[in-house]
Parts: C-alpha cells; structure tokens; sequence
C-alpha cells in the first residue's frame, strides 16, 4: 500500500468510527425515549436480537436495533440510522415480516422517524413520538399479527440478505469478515 492509500484509508477508517459513534449516541436516545417517555421495560426491549436468514443458497445472520416487546409479544422493530431514513425502510419491513410479521417497522435518527404498518406497508407516521406507549402496545399485540406467503418470505429473505451483502461489502466492515 502506497502512500496515498494509507492517508485515504486512514481518512475512510476514521469517518467509520464518526459514524459508528454518532449510531451509538442515537441507540442511546432511543432506547432511553422507550423506557423513559413510552414506558417500556428495558428487558421488554431486545437489542441486536439475530434473525437467522436463509435463502437456500446461503445463510447469514441478520439484526436491528431493537426489537420491542411488551409483555413478552413483539410490537415493533426499530432500526436507527444518522441520515436517510428512507433507505432503510425497505430493510426494516423485510426483517419484520421474515421475523414472523412484527407489526410495527420503525427507522429513525432519534428525532424523526419512519413508522411503518408492517403489513400494508404504508407510511403511518414520521413523528417519534407517536410510537406506542407500553399500555397501548399491550393491547396492540393482542389484536395484530400477520401471516405472509411463502413467496412473499422468500422475497423478504433475498432483499434482507442484499441489504447484509451491501453492509459488509468493505474489508473488515463486518465481524468474521476479514480480508
């Protein structure tokens, strides 16, 4: 590696560790808005859970942010994202219905947020606070739930694994991932 490569990939490494930084200070914020505003449990709430996903071809390790859960039923998915929150939308629909047809699918930078019928897949809010409060989603998951056909999951699966492919596309980007 020249010297010109060690500065641009000195420069890339370092804005990594902004980003990776900057996500955390927005984990924390929203993680403290569930407990703190909605009135959520913190062992209702389930950070970095793994969804195993599989298209038959290959098998990979898939994760949000946060997966709540009142009363032990899951309510919503939260992916957090600095920027953009549009382009995660697609990622966040596809792990909750491959998860089993969560019904709320949110992404937000802590501020603003994409709240999503999981479902539909319509747009039902951009505003954080108006995410469930623990009693409401107490009562939610006794009414919600969602069944998807076999070719809708598969479809789900590829856009969840096209989205881990393009996640861990950098050397060293992902863990057990080296080059």
């Amino acid at each position: 590696m020249d010297e010109r490569e060690k500065k641009i990939a000195e420069k890339v490494m370092g804005e990594e560790r902004e980003t990776v930084m900057l996500t955390g200070l927005v984990r924390e914020r929203v993680y403290e808005f569930l407990v703190m505003k909605k009135g959520y449990l913190p062992e209702e709430i389930e950070i970095d859970m793994p969804l195993e996903v599989s298209d038959g071809k290959r098998s990979e390790e898939c994760t949000v942010d946060y997966i709540v859960r009142p009363g032990g039923r899951p309510l919503m998915a939260i992916k957090c994202a600095l920027t953009a929150l549009e382009s995660s939308e697609r990622h966040i629909l596809a792990f909750c219905r491959v998860a089993g047809g969560i019904p709320i699918s949110v992404v937000t930078n802590s501020e603003a947020a994409r709240v999503i019928d999981t479902k539909s897949g319509k747009l039902v809010s951009e505003d954080i606070q108006s995410l469930p409060g623990r009693a409401e989603g107490l009562e939610m998951t006794e009414k919600l739930g969602a069944n998807y056909s076999e070719d809708r999951i598969a479809k789900e699966k590829r856009i969840l694994l096209a989205f881990n492919a393009l996640r861990c596309s950098a050397p060293n980007a992902c863990p057990g991932k080296e080059e």
